[in-house]
């Protein structure tokens, strides 16, 4: 006669190694991971820096806040005639 005890007991066994090994592999993967979103996030930050600090983005920028202001002067005299 089969005892169904031992045989539960042996796969419990199994399906822990198993666990262990996918544990391993998970923490493995988990830590490539991680390195290569800390080199995405340095690589973007070193581009922002970049962009932020180039000369054509300074344009752009002072270009934008004439119009904001030019616009919101244009408004004021509008709102003034109602």
């Amino acid at each position: 006669m089969i005892n169904l005890a031992e045989k539960s007991e042996k796969n419990d066994s199994m399906e822990t190694d198993k666990n262990i090994e996918g544990e391993k592999k998970k923490g493995f993967v988990d830590g490539i991971t991680d390195k290569l979103i800390d080199k995405a996030e340095d690589f973007i930050d070193e581009t922002t820096d970049k962009i932020y600090n180039s000369e054509p983005y300074q344009k752009a920028g002072k270009t934008m806040e004439k119009a904001t202001l030019s616009i919101f002067r244009k408004a004021g005299k509008w709102w003034g005639k109602l």
